[in-house]
């Protein structure tokens, strides 16, 4: 009988093994025990993930393969890494979430796993069954978490909108991987990395119509443009910690996905890569022009995830002009630029969830006068915003520098001039928020009475991009965005009321964050300005590891 404790079996799948079972216990335990504190499962689920980080990390110089499917090398090492802190800060808001929010769905805990088990697949896959599997777990588990409030209609039609695109998406993806199965009789990425040269010159066409089902499948899944359309409302009815997974977690497990597949199959086509190219290009300019006459506070920041999209899919255009020897590079800007991406915008999520709880309202207009109000918050929320316009001495700039660098290196110049053209765009947005914290405050008089303009339209190359009514009142039925408990039950009579009730009734009762809330956006900030400074803190370990071994 084979010994399979000791199989290579737990260095290749060790941190999605524990993962998985952690999510199960979790699922289980929280449906015998229901009036258990969600946060009981949530510091499980940290735990667990503790758990996941530290075998990575032990396993992270190995080299395995296990059933020909799932590879532990380098790229799933650091991308395994990337994804399980990506995870530790979701969870770690979700945390402070579960307090302020005691009706907050108790599901959050386990589906947040269930994706990271998807995320984890996705990374260390090596065949497109297996890569396809674990892209549908983090899909499903997401459209979950988006819709699992029920009483929410935003909830809801955010979930709805992302399902859709997301079906759409994966049908798009699954047809181009068909074609590749079609031409090769194979869906192991090792045997289709030996075909790519005979894929270009047998088929070129056809290889050429692969690769841009793959990508734009994959679009759907990464917010790229024209496939974006389903983000700002899908993230506008989130609840944070969702809507943060939504920008972090799930882009870095797509770009991973993404970077491993074409690479190996059409490695032997670099033609193919303009299309990126072009895409990245489309992605950065309607992202950030999409994000100026925003009010809404999680829309503009949807947005600006899609322009942040468009910025990491610059090194998968320059694959296609640039030899092995220059892949190391653009494999460390991708991946310098995921992980401070994931510090400023994790904090920039937990830093307007907390304004806007505060406030009722998710316009920009209770942004005034925060630096007043709290000094600590306004501060954070700044160097998030500067670090997402590309400042210096953010972990921002120094991604986007590596960005241009990489495409005047490998003759890409019209790539980076529109990525520092399109950066220069996104100030007049991020600034706008900036000037609002350190300008002085409205009245609560005033706020009050504000009624926004409903349903503005703003047509940008032939898109609309909507700015649904916002009201801070707290009866309104648009505040049902991170709020739990919002019943709604009847509409407004004749003198405005309405007997629509927060469920616990202390939101916005509390002055400052939490302990947890306030470690998490320090965390978030140190991320941000230490990559910034002394970005060989992170270059360093990646070298270490080494991506070819």
């Amino acid at each position: 009988m084979p010994d399979l404790i000791h199989a290579h079996y737990f260095v290749t799948m060790g941190p999605l093994l524990i993962v998985t079972a952690t999510a199960f216990i979790v699922m289980v335990l929280e449906f015998c025990l229901p009036r258990v504190d969600a946060r009981v499962w949530l510091g499980l689920s940290i735990l667990g993930t503790l758990a996941a980080v530290v075998t990575a990390a032990v396993h992270a110089g190995q080299r395995a393969l296990t059933l020909n499917s799932v590879v532990q090398d380098a790229f799933s090492a650091v991308f395994s890494l990337v994804i399980l802190g990506t995870t530790l800060l979701i969870l770690w808001f979700a945390l402070d979430f579960a307090r302020r929010e005691p009706q907050a769905p108790k599901e959050h805990p386990y589906l947040i796993l269930f994706a990271v088990a998807g995320a984890l697949t996705m990374a260390s896959a090596v065949d497109l069954v297996t890569l396809y599997v674990g892209l549908e777990l983090l899909s499903v588990a997401s459209y979950v978490l988006v819709g699992v409030r029920r009483q929410s209609a935003r909830s809801t039609e955010g979930a709805v909108k992302y399902l859709l695109m997301g079906s759409i998406g994966s049908a798009v993806l699954l047809y181009g991987m068909s074609f590749i199965y079609g031409l090769t009789g194979s869906t192991n990425l090792y045997d289709l990395g030996q075909q790519g040269m005979m894929l270009w010159t047998n088929y070129p066409a056809v290889t050429v119509l692969a690769f841009l089902l793959m990508l734009c499948g994959m679009g759907f899944k990464l917010s790229l443009v024209p496939f974006h359309a389903w983000t700002p409302d899908t993230y506008a009815g989130a609840p944070g910690p969702v809507s943060a997974l939504l920008a972090t977690l799930s882009k870095t497990a797509g770009f991973a996905l993404l970077l491993r597949m074409l690479l190996f199959i059409f490695n032997g086509a670099p033609q193919v890569y303009v299309w990126a190219g072009v895409i990245s290009a489309a992605t950065m300019v309607v992202g950030n022009l999409a994000a100026l006459p925003q009010r809404h506070m999680k829309r503009m920041l949807a947005f600006s995830s899609v322009a942040q999209a468009g910025y990491l899919l610059v090194p998968f255009a320059l694959f296609g002009a640039s030899g092995y020897q220059d892949w190391i590079a653009l494999f460390d800007s991708l991946v310098f630029y995921l992980v401070a991406y994931t510090f400023m915008t994790v904090g920039a999520f937990a830093v307007i969830w907390w304004v806007s709880r505060q406030t009722r309202s998710f316009d920009a207009s209770v942004l005034d006068g925060l630096a007043r109000r709290n000094p600590w918050l306004a501060g954070a929320l700044t160097v998030f915003l500067l670090g997402l316009a590309g400042m210096p001495l953010t972990a921002g700039f120094v991604g986007k520098l590596y960005l241009l660098i990489d495409t005047v290196h490998l003759h890409e110049v019209w790539l980076g001039v529109l990525l520092f053209l399109t950066s220069a765009v996104s100030f007049y947005y991020y600034f706008g928020w900036i000037r609002r914290m350190f300008q002085p405050a409205v009245s609560d008089a005033e706020l009050a009475g504000t009624v926004l303009a409903a349903d503005a339209g703003v047509f940008t190359f032939g898109l609309q991009f909507d700015n649904p009514p916002i009201t801070p009142h707290p009866g309104d039925e648009h505040w049902q965005d991170d709020v739990e408990g919002v019943r709604v039950s009847a509409a407004p009579d004749e003198t405005g009321a309405s007997d629509q009730q927060v469920g616990d009734g202390s939101a916005g009762t509390d002055a400052r964050p939490g302990i947890v809330l306030q470690t998490l956006i320090a965390v978030c900030v140190i991320g941000t300005l230490v990559l910034g400074v002394a970005p060989a803190v992170l270059l360093h370990g990646l070298w270490a590891v080494g991506w070819y071994q």
